[in-house]
């Protein structure tokens, strides 16, 4: 046969043709399309058109598709892949076409029954949206007729490796909490990153005693995974690396100092404080448990922690009933899980900076401005000018330094102050089987703060262990342990009591035990008193020893009655431990005199000669508690769940104090101590007795809870629980709480599903009770005190401290809130929105009484406190691709604080006692007399003040502090609005993270003002710090731009002008902090096969980098200032110990 060479040519270029349609490639990435825009995305990389018929194929079908450089045969079956449409390429025109069921049954019958067809060996690999590998993910080959015909997992790579795969069969991907995906089976399908679903991500929500998925939860709640939390700074306080996570928390942390635990209020401050019971913090519940802790960074190490639940509506916290009237925070901890062990490592190693904005003066500067203030001295003496006519004979005869002093200049800051450092290791094991699993993780911290000699050591253990008893009786057990030990040195003292020509080493350099401080009284002839050297006495202990212990055991038993019905019992033992032994070694300079040399003369013959004071307290909580639990679903759609529950709790507290002097070298204990009592008893010859304390509370609670939902749109819950506790009298120990709300998933209504740019939109509203007890002081008691006068005469008698309130009862909360959840555009942008209002009933104020009853006061629950407030929190996923994503998360707390209601209408602010707050205003507000400028004559400040006809008038000094009507609002301590803003981005194998905190319109008192720049008598026997920039310290008569006193004044006016009563020393403390930067690198999967790895991450960060604060602000840090305690003076800006720069190196690996 004959064929032609026409015939041949034109037979290779359709073979050409068909060749070229099979090599063109389609990349689609990680999209969620119609099929009309997946075809368009064909058409302009392969320049291939298609064609449908418009009523058998619907061309807004959505799909979910992410392929890369595939064939263009094998892009459009995955395209079309469960949709029952098939295709057919012919030229440059693709035609789709619905699929016919009589040819689809024939295939099935010919990939079902032929055991000879052909079959794949199907590789990839499986990773998330981060490009980390995912393990575990299940692989199902699926046969056209969906049946299952074998089924595999990930590797510890993500790797995917099946064989004797049919050829025309199918793949479904899946892991719990992502999105399932289904593929055409081919033998390479490339990197398959799985999208995180938004409903698994929150089904782990533990709210009250249920968990619930988050489109279930009806109350304000927030979820925050532990690897977010670990990703932050670089510190073992749970509470440091929460802060700016969450919408609601205000979290100060006011000191820097190794081991700090900070500070935090939910939803603004809701109740006043007493002596006994200053806690103003939310409850804190791990892994179910109800504690008594009163700091995240007792309660569980970072390492350990799953996710955060913040519970901050009475929805989700009036089931915890008189515990939770200042929110919940639920800690839930990692737990085993079956099949392969994983191991996880965490090494870490940094350096701490201190941060001083503040500096002390060098010898040069200090001498100037102990000469200024020793001539404005002599210029305002009438009586030193005539005893010295010349300024400079009365300088050169009073000063308190010499003309060798000139020549010295010692840096004691950089003494006091140096770079720290610090480690941390972490390992957490993770193991079981289909019956027993668990957790194990330890770890330890170590840090030698930059501080001197300040210094933090925790060492912590967690088991926990889920048993299967049988198919119906489940076993928990939870077992941690934290033990910290933290040191500050004795004897440092402030920079301002050293002065830079107080030189350390004598001629030989030799370090002196002591140190002369020449001083003098108003100028008078010069003296010398002594002081410590500290450098000298680091060859002793002597330091002050904080240890700390926290036990947490529990063990619970789940027993399923039927699939629907189980009852449980929880049961609990916390023990918590602080021992504090400050001890000063009789051989140092300090020890010898018990810390207060200037006590002693050097001819005594009695002497403290070293020192030891122990606090010990200790704490133990058990508590058990039984749930009966019931969950059904009921005709598909109508899912019930409830509860009821009793739980009994007891508490004991034993505190001991004894101080000790006269001691054995080297002896911190007390075997070693040869006297009771302390220095000061030895100075003054008081008598001393230990003092001890043994207290038991107990409580008993019965409660109850039923959720309701329809297919998952409407949603209802109550919650109702009873409390009582010995801490009230017989009459008022029972109080009630409950709550009810109710949401709608707007989304899942039939006429929502068209709108397709939404994803998910739902309402959720609240209201409810809740309590608070008033703590361990046995306000229902009447408490003496033993006197040893009566009528002027040695007797025993004994005068009462506290007078009983026997109808002293519960703290009542009342709780509405109002919350909205969007999400958008695939869920690459959500919205959540709460606006609440917290009324506070019965709070405890103490309230003054006749004299005639033997008490000036009595605590009674008299007083009322509102808070308002808006919390909005935003994420952004901004790119979402194969290789680069870049997410923001943003969250801002707006809160109005307002008195109500206040015995005799106003209450005392009990650190000034100068100035009442008034129903209307804020608790933590500020007020002062205003500051009117400086007098540019003689450089003194003046006040604004109302005459006795009520006219504002200007004074010198700071006027009528008794007038009420002088003290005017200056702010509040707490801020007007704050919150969080954070950027990761990720490209490839590297990720970076960037975290703001930012808080606006609190006020802290600015104490060094105070301390070191009132013009006040001369503190010639110490250093002063060097006035900041935007301090225009009064230069002489005719200065209209100081903004501060002269450095000196006589008149008493002047003296007293610079202090808390001058709104001058009162700073603006909004501010925003880098908290932190951190950049990590993950290993390829190449390298991570080599090792035998799971996954490798090294990283570098960065904490507490810059500071943007006001530019009146003066002091070393703007943080805010501790809130609520008794007396407390809002300060937090003096002259401490700011929060320290962090950089640190770490690697992360998974076996």
């Amino acid at each position: 046969m004959k064929i032609s060479l026409t015939t041949i040519s034109c037979f290779l270029v359709c073979l050409q043709i068909s060749a070229t349609a099979l090599a063109q490639k389609v990349t689609l990435k990680n999209k969620s399309i119609t099929l009309k825009e997946a075809f368009r995305e064909v058409n302009k990389q392969s320049g291939y058109h298609y064609l449908w018929s418009a009523k058998r194929v619907n061309s807004n079908t959505r799909i979910a598709i992410d392929i890369k450089n595939m064939e263009l045969d094998q892009a459009i079956r995955q395209i079309i892949h469960g949709l029952q449409l098939s295709y057919k390429i012919q030229g440059k025109l693709i035609t789709i076409r619905e699929r016919e069921k009589t040819s689809t049954v024939a295939n099935l019958a010919q990939i079902d029954d032929n055991g000879q067809q052909e079959t794949i060996t199907v590789r990839g690999r499986v990773v998330d949206s981060l490009g980390r590998p995912l393990i575990g993910v299940t692989i199902r080959v699926i046969s056209a007729n969906k049946r299952v015909i074998k089924e595999s997992k990930s590797d510890s790579h993500g790797e995917i490796n099946i064989e004797s795969v049919p050829k025309q069969s199918f793949l479904e991907i899946s892991l719990l909490g992502y999105r399932r995906l289904n593929l055409a089976a081919t033998e390479n399908i490339g990197t398959i990153r799985m999208d995180v679903l938004a409903e698994s991500l929150e089904e782990l929500v533990v709210v009250g005693y249920m968990t619930k998925r988050a489109s279930e939860v009806t109350g304000a709640v927030q979820s925050v995974k532990g690897e977010e939390l670990r990703n932050s700074v670089s510190t073992p306080n749970v509470l440091s690396m929460l802060k700016g996570k969450t919408t609601g928390l205000y979290i100060t942390e006011s000191t820097g100092e190794s081991g700090a635990k900070g500070q935090v209020i939910a939803r603004g401050q809701s109740s006043m404080t007493t002596p006994t019971n200053n806690y103003l913090g939310p409850l804190i519940v791990v892994d179910g448990v109800i504690t008594n802790y009163q700091s995240l960074q007792d309660a569980v190490n970072p390492a350990d922690i799953e996710d955060i639940s913040v519970l901050k509506d009475a929805a989700s916290t009036a089931i915890y009933g008189s515990r939770a009237a200042q929110g919940v925070i639920v800690v839930t901890t990692k737990r085993g899980q079956a099949g392969k062990s994983t191991v996880e490592a965490r090494v870490q190693a940094g350096v701490i900076q201190p941060v001083r904005d503040i500096r002390f003066m060098n010898t040069t500067e200090l001498i100037d401005f102990m000469d200024t203030q020793m001539k404005r001295y002599w210029e305002q003496t009438p009586s030193i000018r005539t005893t010295f006519p010349n300024v400079a004979d009365f300088i050169r005869e009073r000063r308190v330094y010499t003309d060798e002093d000139r020549t010295r200049n010692f840096n004691w800051e950089d003494k006091i102050y140096s770079n720290g450092n610090f480690t941390n290791t972490e390992l957490g094991v993770r193991h079981g089987t289909d019956k027993t699993k668990f957790y194990m993780g330890v770890g330890w911290f170590k840090e030698n703060g930059a501080l001197y000699d300040n210094g933090f050591d925790r060492k912590n253990i967690r088991f926990n262990i889920d048993h299967a008893i049988s198919s119906k009786l489940l076993a928990r057990i939870n077992v941690s342990s934290i033990i910290d030990r933290i040191t500050r040195r004795n004897g440092v003292p402030e920079l301002y009591m050293i002065q830079p020509f107080m030189y350390p080493y004598d001629n030989a350099g030799n370090l002196l035990d002591s140190l002369p401080v020449r001083q003098s009284s108003n100028y008078g002839p010069a003296y010398t008193t002594w002081t410590q050297n500290f450098l000298a006495e680091t060859g002793y202990d002597n330091t002050r020893l904080t240890k700390v212990q926290n036990h947490l055991a529990s063990i619970s038993l789940r027993y399923n009655i039927l699939p629907f019905l189980s009852v449980q019992t929880s049961n609990s033992l916390n023990f918590v431990g602080t021992n504090v032994n400050s001890y000063l070694d009789p051989r140092s300079f300090s020890g010898k005199y018990g810390g207060y040399p200037y006590l002693f003369s050097s001819a005594s013959t009695v002497l403290p000669n070293g020192t030891l004071e122990i606090d010990d307290t200790k704490f133990v909580d058990y508590l058990t508690s039984n749930t009966l639990n019931f969950n059904k679903t009921v005709g598909g759609n109508h899912v019930i769940s409830a509860l009821v529950g009793q739980e009994w709790g007891k508490r004991t507290t034993e505190i001991m104090d004894i101080d000790m002097y006269n001691l054995l070298p080297n002896e911190r204990n007390m075997g070693g101590a040869q006297n009771f009592g302390s220095a000061i008893n030895v100075a003054y010859g008081f008598p001393y007795r230990p003092t001890g304390n043994y207290q038991e509370r107990a409580t008993f609670s019965v409660f109850g809870q039923a959720d309701y939902s329809y297919a998952g749109r409407y949603m209802a819950s109550f919650s109702v629980r009873t409390d009582a506790t010995t801490n009230f009298g017989r009459d008022k120990r029972y109080g009630t709480f409950y709550s009810f709300s109710g949401g709608w998933n707007i989304s899942k209504e039939n006429f929502f599903k068209n709108i397709k740019a939404i994803d998910n939109l739902r309402l959720r509203a609240s209201y409810g009770t809740s309590g608070r007890d008033l703590g361990d002081g046995y306000l229902n008691t009447t408490f003496y005190s033993e006197t040893g006068r009566y009528e002027q005469v040695d007797n025993i008698g004994a005068v009462i401290t506290q007078l009983a309130n026997p109808m002293i009862s519960w703290e009542t909360l009342h709780n509405s809130n109002v919350g909205l959840d969007i999400a958008v555009l695939n869920n690459r942008i959500n919205l959540s929105a709460d606006i609440y209002h917290k009324r506070s009933d019965g709070l405890l104020q103490q309230v003054s009484l006749p004299s005639a009853q033997g008490a000036l006061t009595q605590y009674q629950n008299v007083g009322q406190i509102v808070n308002r407030g808006i919390e909005v929190s935003l994420s952004t996923h901004n790119v979402k691709s194969a290789h680069f994503n870049w997410h923001t998360s943003f969250n801002f707390s707006y809160n109005k604080n307002k008195l109500t209601r206040l015995y005799q209408d106003s209450l005392l602010d009990s650190y000034s006692r100068s100035y009442y707050r008034k129903i209307g205003e804020d608790i933590n507000v500020i007020k002062a007399i205003q500051f009117a400028g400086i007098n540019p004559e003689n450089g003194n400040m003046q006040h604004y003040n109302f005459d006795e006809k009520g006219n504002q008038i200007i004074v010198e000094g700071i006027g009528q502090v008794s007038n009420l009507a002088n003290w005017k609002r200056v702010g509040q301590a707490t801020p007007r609005f704050f919150g969080g803003f954070t950027n990761s981005f990720q490209y490839k194998n590297y990720s970076l993270n960037v975290e703001w905190w930012f808080q606006v319109g609190n006020y802290t008192q600015m104490s060094l003002v105070n301390n070191f720049q009132a013009p006040t008598a001369p503190r010639l026997g110490r250093n002063n710090v060097v006035f900041a920039d935007n301090q225009h310290v009064w230069q002489g008569p005719g200065d209209m731009q100081a903004n501060y006193p002269d450095v000196f004044s006589t008149d008493p006016n002047a003296w007293t002008a610079l202090t808390y009563r001058s709104s001058k020393m009162w700073g603006n403390a909004s501010h925003a902090r880098l908290r932190n930067v951190r950049f990590t690198y993950s290993l390829p999967n190449g390298v991570l096969k080599a090792l035998k790895l799971a996954r490798a991450d090294v990283f570098v960060s960065g904490d507490n980098l810059y500071v943007i604060k006001h530019k009146d602000f003066v002091g070393v840090d703007p943080e805010g200032a501790v809130l609520g305690g008794v007396n407390t003076s809002y300060g937090g800006a003096g002259t401490g110990f700011a929060n320290p720069r962090r950089f640190l190196l770490g690697m992360q690996l998974t076996f």
